[in-house]
């Protein structure tokens, strides 16, 4: 901590120029994260690096679900927003951006991963316990304080309403959409905090026959292939206003492809596809530069040994789901299933209904680290 203030300081003592005031950040801090860690670890490591760089700190904290989403939607004046919390407040804060109307007010994103699943947040900055934990979030402030940003994909998805039904508003994620007996296991982790750092691997002991896991997720898919981009599915990129005149140089926006003449057939196409499985999951991902949904199915019966096995394996980051299908954008409609069956939208729970779901390509502008910004 005291390497990184004498770096944070470093911008601090930088001079602006008289007609501008010092940048002003949003940050939204969701105080209950992490078993209501996260202010803490918020003020202890994170908040004396951001105005020792000389950042203007307005501090927004959660106080309900869906807050973080209200609060996004209607901010004004910010020149970046930081999230404090973990996926639940990212998604919520994305959902929020994206909703908006104002598309020359958008906003870099910042994250601190301070919650207790931070999945973007990971790949973004190496994560860990105790000394690396605190390095993490060194990392991801000073992320913020030298402007290094990288594009991020994000999946846009909209309930499917039925007739008649007043459809609802989007929300957007950013990690993964999971159903199934495999997910249904780790949400009970912490009814097992008794054995600790054990507790995934005694969930899927105490779990792996019990009828109260989905272990029937069955519906249709229609989807249509990954494309790298043409007429059909044209995106309007969104801008990003820059006010970072005291930071290093910002890199150059990548050139603006001219899509409207670009054809490519096989994109209006869709497939359909039935489905059973135990573990369903939907993650956007890139494979030889080309972004894409890559949707998993599991296998349709598990053993009870097979299921403790296979959830050991994943415990330890190896064994993996296997990918069915590649797709831009998915309708999935589920067979009739069990009332308290829920779909995990980057690990906020939602009910099991119709929703399609579309791949946005480089849709927000996160702080990385300096060797993955884009160039």
């Amino acid at each position: 901590m005291r390497a990184a203030c004498k770096e944070a300081v470093k911008y601090g003592d930088t001079l602006i120029a008289m007609d501008r005031n010092p940048t002003l950040v949003t940050v939204i801090l969701n105080p209950v994260a992490n078993k209501r860690k996260a202010k803490k670890d918020f003020e202890k490591y994170c908040e004396p690096l951001l105005h020792l760089a000389g950042l203007q700190v307005d501090i927004i904290q959660t106080t309900s679900e869906g807050h973080a989403k209200e609060i996004v939607e209607t901010l004004r004046g910010t020149e970046a927003i930081i999230v404090a919390g973990g996926d639940g407040t990212l998604s919520e804060t994305v959902t929020g951006l994206l909703r908006r109307n104002d598309e020359a007010n958008r906003f870099p994103l910042g994250i601190l991963p301070l919650g207790r699943t931070n999945s973007l947040g990971n790949s973004l900055f190496q994560g860990g316990e105790g000394v690396n934990r605190v390095k993490q979030l060194i990392h991801a402030c000073m992320a913020i304080i030298e402007n290094n940003t990288t594009w991020k994909n994000v999946m846009k998805i909209e309930p499917l309403p039925k007739e008649n039904e007043i459809p609802n508003k989007p929300i957007y994620a950013l990690s993964s959409i999971e159903w199934g007996a495999f997910r249904d296991t780790i949400a009970k982790k912490d009814k097992y905090w008794i054995y600790g750092p054990l507790r995934e691997y005694v969930s899927y002991i105490f779990n792996g026959y019990k009828d109260s896991l989905c272990w029937n997720c069955s519906g249709t898919l229609k989807y249509t292939p990954p494309c790298a981009g043409c007429s059909n599915c044209l995106q309007k990129k969104l801008e990003i206003k820059r006010k970072w005149s005291f930071f290093m140089p910002s890199t150059q926006a990548a050139q603006q492809i001219d899509l409207t003449n670009v054809v490519n057939p096989e994109c209006a196409t869709t497939n359909e596809l039935c489905f059973k499985t135990c573990d369903f999951k939907i993650k956007p991902k890139v494979s030889d530069g080309l972004p894409m949904l890559s949707i998993g199915l599991g296998k349709n019966n598990y053993s009870y040994i097979e299921f403790v096995s296979d959830g050991w394996r994943r415990v330890k980051g190896g064994g993996t789901i296997p990918e069915a299908v590649k797709a831009r954008t998915v309708e999935l409609q589920p067979l009739e299933s069990k009332p308290d069956s829920v779909l995990a939208i980057d690990h906020e729970e939602f009910d099991v209904k119709p929703v399609k779901i579309t791949l946005l390509p480089n849709m927000v502008k996160f702080f990385c680290k300096s060797e993955v910004k884009d160039i």
